[in-house]
Parts: structure tokens; C-alpha cells; sequence
């Protein structure tokens, strides 16, 4: 079977790569970056260097391919129009998998479609879907709950202060799921054969947290002070934008915690496995003990595909 995998040097598609090397499986991959793929794996793979939001590239790409895993790369700071960055890219894959007639497709979305009313990337995401519905492949669109590892961008401040913040009131439950659980999902689907026709699948871990609840299962795991601190929207958007952000994604950010707060991802069922504790304990807990190691030098942080 011919997979081909997008965004593979990602939470999720690094992952997932490692799975997919076995001798029942011929693996593509996209990357603007080739280099960034790990020796081991650029000797078993086929390589096509170019962006995924480049039709005739992703055509040529999908030549021969009988299933495709879509992730689009997360957008950067500056990105000024979040939900038309994920049309775009969706508008180019959506023409070039039917151009492929590629039989079945894989991709990472969110929660909560038809409930958003506003934030960027949520919307950007479920407009994806629609867009991507229209290709004529058997789809099925993986609605993923917040990852876990968004937690590693907060390391600095948990480790040097203890705390770590978002604009969201510290009480209210979200899902959260680790990477690996939506890769482990990402996998069954890709390797299966007898699916077809379009639908929404829910990658949730086993339960929802408050973020003052993850704050004691982190201080738990770490061995260290730890506590939620919610930001103000209006601060936590200035902050961003004084790290380099645009206003544009700064507002869309702090509306999509906004619709968070409002239960939009709480609405589909639970499917995946991994605790936060258990996360924090094989994932975070080795950031922690290397900044540790390294006192005074930056920490390392974890890339992150979808929020």
C-alpha cells in the first residue's frame, strides 16, 4: 500500500512515520524541508521537497497513492487571515486529490463543527472539511480534542515560575489528547481498506480537565510547584503581539479560547487513552529534567501541529 504523509516532521507525522516503516507499507512524503526528516527515515522513504499547498506538487505527490494523511502545517504569528490559511491549503488538496482520484484521505481537524462561531483556526479547520468533501475521496476527518503537548510551550514558565496561563477561567473542563493517540488513530484508519464515505471521528483523551485540574496532575508528576493562572484576553493578545504576532492571529487565538470556554469541543465522544499524567510522565517530565540540567540556557520546546 502507498501512503502518502504530509506535515511529517510533526507532532502527529514524525510519529506516525515511525509506525509506517514496514514492509507492507510504500510511504511518501511532502516537506518543504527534507532535511528536518531524521537519516533513517529519508533512506526508506520517497521524498517529493515542495509545499503541500502547491497543487502540481501535491498532484505529483499523490501519483499512485491509495491513501493520504492531510495535515495542515500549524500557520505562523504573522498569518493575518487564520481561516483563509487552512481554506488555501484545502482548495489545493481538494484539487489535486481529484485530479489523483486518490481513493482515501486522513486528516487532523477539531472539534465542535457547526457549534464555532468565531476563531480563526477552528473555523479554518471545519471549512477544510467542507472543501475537502468536495474531492470525491472516502474521508474521515479526525476532530481532535487540545493537544497535551501545548503544554510543552508553556515549560518556561512552569519551570522557572511555577505557573503556566491562558485565556481561559481555570474551572472549566476541556478535552485534551495526546499526539500519540491521535497518531495511533491516524494509523488505523490509513492501513484500512474497507471504509468509504465522508465522516467526523473524535480523538479525545479519556477525560476532560479543568486547567487548575492539569495544573495538579503536572505539579503531581513534576515533583514541583505548579499552578493555572488565568490571563486576561486583552494582556494574553497584547503579549502575543509583542512576541511578533499579528493583531489578526492574537484575536483569532484568544476567540478560540473563548469558544472553548463555551464547551464547542465537549460535544463528541471519547476514544483515546493516554492520561495527562501519563503524558506528563513520559513527554514533559524529561523537558522539565533537562532544564534542569541546563540552568540558564533555553529550554527546548515541542513542535505543535493543531492546538
Amino acid at each position: 500500500m502507498k501512503i502518502l504523509v504530509t506535515a511529517s516532521t510533526g507532532n502527529i507525522g514524525r510519529r506516525l512515520l515511525k509506525e509506517l516503516m514496514a514492509p507492507e507499507f510504500s510511504v511518501r512524503v511532502i516537506t518543504r524541508q527534507p532535511e528536518r526528516l531524521s537519516q533513517e527515515i529519508r533512506e526508506q522513504v520517497e521524498v517529493v521537497v515542495g509545499p503541500t499547498d502547491h497543487t502540481a506538487t501535491l498532484r505529483r505527490a499523490l501519483e499512485g497513492v491509495e491513501a493520504l494523511f492531510w495535515c495542515v502545517p500549524t500557520e505562523s504569528l504573522q498569518e493575518r487571515n487564520v481561516q483563509g490559511y487552512y481554506e488555501r491549503f484545502a482548495r489545493s488538496g481538494s484539487q489535486a486529490i481529484r485530479e489523483a482520484r486518490t481513493p482515501r484521505v486522513v486528516t487532523i481537524s477539531t472539534g465542535g463543527k457547526g457549534l464555532v462561531r468565531n476563531a480563526g483556526r477552528l473555523l479554518g479547520l471545519h471549512a477544510m472539511e467542507d472543501i475537502l468533501n468536495e474531492s470525491g475521496a472516502a474521508i474521515r476527518h479526525l476532530r481532535c480534542a487540545s493537544f497535551m503537548e501545548n503544554f510543552a510551550q508553556q515549560l518556561q514558565p512552569i519551570c522557572h515560575h511555577g505557573i503556566f496561563s491562558y485565556p481561559l477561567p481555570g474551572h472549566i473542563p476541556i478535552p485534551l489528547v495526546a499526539a500519540s493517540d491521535i497518531a495511533d488513530s491516524v494509523l488505523r484508519w490509513l492501513v484500512r481498506r474497507d471504509w468509504k464515505g465522508i465522516e467526523g471521528v473524535a480523538v479525545h483523551g479519556p477525560e476532560d480537565l479543568s486547567y487548575d485540574q492539569a495544573a495538579a496532575v503536572l505539579e503531581r508528576v513534576l515533583e514541583r510547584p505548579v499552578r493555572y493562572k488565568e490571563a486576561p484576553a486583552n494582556q494574553y493578545a497584547q503579549l502575543l503581539v509583542e512576541s511578533g504576532a499579528s493583531p489578526e492571529y492574537a484575536r483569532g487565538l484568544v476567540e478560540m479560547f473563548a469558544e472553548l470556554a463555551q464547551g464547542v469541543n465537549r460535544t463528541e465522544p471519547r476514544t483515546a487513552t493516554t492520561t495527562l499524567s501519563a503524558w506528563a510522565e513520559s513527554e514533559l517530565l524529561p523537558l522539565v529534567e533537562s532544564v534542569r540540567s541546563q540552568s540558564g540556557r533555553e529550554a527546548p520546546s515541542a513542535p505543535v501541529c493543531e492546538s
